[in-house]
C-alpha cells in the first residue's frame, strides 16, 4: 500500500498538528512543510493523507497494539515462560497497561481533519479525486472515533454506575493553540454516532472507486459498517452492511484444507480473503524494531506472546486452522499468522476478512431471531473449515455462547477481536491459564488516558480508577 507512495507523507507529519487533541501544538522546523500550505495542492493533500495511512500501520493501533492487545487482554494469549518482560503487566491487567492510542488516534484525526477541508477548497483537483481523498479520510477518522469509542468507553446501554465518558469530537482542523480549546470528553453515544456518520458518508463518497485491499475502500467501509453496527446491537443494519461487503469485495472465503496446510493465506500478499489489509513497511512507518507482531509472536524473536492452552483446546481435530498454530523448538506453541514470511517487521495485518462477515451475520440474525438464516451464516465458515454444521438452536444467547463465540476465537485469533467482543456483551473477561476473570464491572476494563493530557487540560477527566 502506502509502501510504494511517495515518501512526502512522512516530510508532513512533523508539521503544527495536535500532539493530542489538548496538549500543546507541535512546532516544526522552517524546512518543513506546514498544512496549510499543503492544503493548496492536491499532490499536498495527498502527502496528508498518506500520512494518516503511515499512522494506521503504526505500532500502537495496527501494527501491533490493536491487533495483538486484545488477545493478550482476554483468554486467547499467554504468556511465554522466558519473557523480555514485553506484555507481561498486560498479561494480568497492571493498572495502565491496557492498550493506548490516544496520542497517536489525535494526530490522525486532524489530519484527516485537513484532508476534508482541503478536498473541498483546493482548485486543481477533479472531482473525482476530491470525493476519493473526502471518503478515504472520513473513513480513517470514522475507524478512528470506532476504535476510541470501544477503548475509552462502554457501548451504550452496557454503562457501568452511570459512566458514558468517552472521547473528545473534533471534526475541524486545529492549526494553532488559538484552535486548541480544551475540550470534554464527549458521551460514548456521541463518540460512536460520529464514528457512524463518517463511515456511512465515506462509502458514499467511495462507491465506484476502486484503489484495491491497501486503501480505503466501498467494500471495506461496509465491512466496518457491519462490525461498528454489531457493537450497536443494530443487527439489522450489522446484517446488510455484511451482504454489500461480501457482494462488493474481492476477496473470497477459502475452503480446501489445502489452503492451510500447504500454503498460509496470512504468508501471501495480500491475504486472498482481505477485504482491506495493511501492507506493513518498517522502514516508510519509520517507527523502528518495536514496530510489527512477529517479533512478539515468532520463536525465531522475542516470542513473548503465544496460543493459549484454553483456545488451542478450541480447536477440533480436523479443523484446517489448526495449520495456523506451530510448535516451537521448546515445544511452545506460536501464531504462524505473523511468522516473519516477509521480514522480521513487516507481515501484512488484514484489518478486515471475509470470514468476520459470515460470523456478525450469524450472531444478528441470531439475535433477530432469523433461524436459518443464523444457521447457514455460521456453517457457511464452518464448512470452509472442515467442521461439520450446526443445527437446531432457538435461542440467541446460548447460539451465540455456545457457537458464534468460540468460532470467532477459533477464526480471528491473534487479530484484535477476542477482548473487545466479551467486553460488547458485558460479560467478564477471562484470563489465560490459572488467572483469574476480570469482572466487567473492574475498572480496568476500560483503557486510561495519558496523564500529560489530564493534567493539561482540567475539563478532560480520566476514567475511573486512574
Amino acid at each position: 500500500m502506502w509502501k510504494y507512495v511517495s515518501r512526502i507523507g512522512l516530510f508532513v507529519i512533523g508539521v503544527a498538528v495536535l500532539a493530542s487533541c489538548d496538549d500543546l501544538l507541535e512546532t516544526s522546523p522552517s524546512t518543513e512543510v506546514d498544512p496549510d500550505t499543503a492544503q493548496e495542492s492536491v499532490d499536498g493533500i495527498e502527502a496528508i493523507m498518506t500520512s494518516v495511512y503511515n499512522r494506521l500501520q503504526s505500532q500502537w493501533r495496527y501494527g501491533r497494539e490493536i491487533t495483538l492487545g486484545p488477545d493478550v487482554l482476554a483468554d486467547n494469549a499467554a504468556q511465554h515462560p522466558v519473557t523480555s518482560g514485553r506484555y507481561d503487566g498486560m498479561s494480568v491487567n497492571s493498572p495502565g497497561s491496557h492498550i493506548s492510542f490516544w496520542n497517536t488516534g489525535y494526530l490522525t484525526i486532524n489530519e484527516a481533519n485537513y484532508v476534508i477541508e482541503g478536498a473541498d477548497q483546493v482548485e486543481d483537483a477533479g472531482e473525482e479525486t476530491r470525493q476519493r481523498l473526502r471518503g478515504e479520510a472520513l473513513f480513517q477518522r470514522g475507524f478512528v472515533y470506532f476504535d476510541f469509542a470501544r477503548t475509552y468507553g462502554y457501548e451504550p446501554d452496557r454503562e457501568v454506575d452511570g459512566w458514558t465518558q468517552s472521547a473528545i469530537i473534533r471534526t475541524e482542523p486545529t492549526r494553532d493553540v488559538g484552535d486548541a480549546d480544551l475540550r470534554s470528553r464527549s458521551t460514548n453515544e456521541e463518540v460512536y454516532s460520529q464514528a457512524l456518520e463518517d463511515l456511512e458518508e465515506a462509502v458514499d463518497l467511495l462507491e465506484g472507486i476502486d484503489r484495491g485491499v491497501f486503501f480505503a475502500n466501498y467494500a471495506g467501509g461496509h465491512a466496518l459498517l457491519a462490525r461498528l453496527n454489531l457493537y450497536l446491537e443494530n443487527w439489522q443494519d450489522a446484517v446488510d452492511h455484511a451482504e454489500i461487503a461480501l457482494a462488493e469485495t474481492g476477496a473470497e472465503l477459502l475452503t480446501d484444507e489445502s489452503d492451510f496446510a500447504d500454503s498460509n493465506p496470512f504468508d501471501q500478499v495480500p491475504n486472498p480473503e482481505s477485504i482491506m489489509e495493511l501492507n506493513i513497511d518498517p522502514v516508510e512507518e519509520s517507527l523502528g524494531s518495536n514496530v510489527g507482531l512477529c517479533p512478539y509472536t515468532n520463536p525465531t524473536h522475542w516470542h513473548d506472546v503465544m496460543p493459549s492452552q484454553d483456545l488451542i483446546e478450541v480447536f477440533d481435530e480436523e479443523d484446517y486452522r489448526l495449520n495456523l498454530i506451530g510448535e516451537a523448538d521448546d515445544g511452545h506453541p506460536y501464531s504462524r499468522k505473523w511468522d516473519c514470511s516477509t521480514g522480521a517487521f513487516d507481515d501484512n495485518v488484514p484489518l478486515v476478512r471475509v470470514p468476520e462477515m459470515y460470523l456478525i451475520m450469524a450472531e444478528a440474525h441470531a439475535e433477530l431471531g432469523q433461524w436459518e438464516d443464523a444457521h447457514d451464516a455460521l456453517n457457511t465458515l464452518r464448512e470452509a473449515r472442515g467442521l461439520d454444521p450446526v443445527s437446531g438452536y432457538n435461542d440467541a444467547e446460548s447460539f451465540i455462547v455456545d457457537e458464534v463465540f468460540p468460532e470467532r476465537r477459533r477464526e480471528l485469533h491473534f487479530e484484535g477481536h477476542r477482548f473487545y467482543d466479551l467486553k460488547r456483551r458485558a460479560m467478564d473477561i477471562p484470563k489465560q491459564e490459572d488467572l483469574p476473570d476480570l469482572p466487567y464491572d473492574d475498572y480496568r476494563v476500560l483503557s486510561y488516558i495519558p496523564s500529560g493530557e489530564v493534567d493539561n487540560n482540567p475539563n478532560l477527566d480520566n476514567n475511573p480508577g486512574y
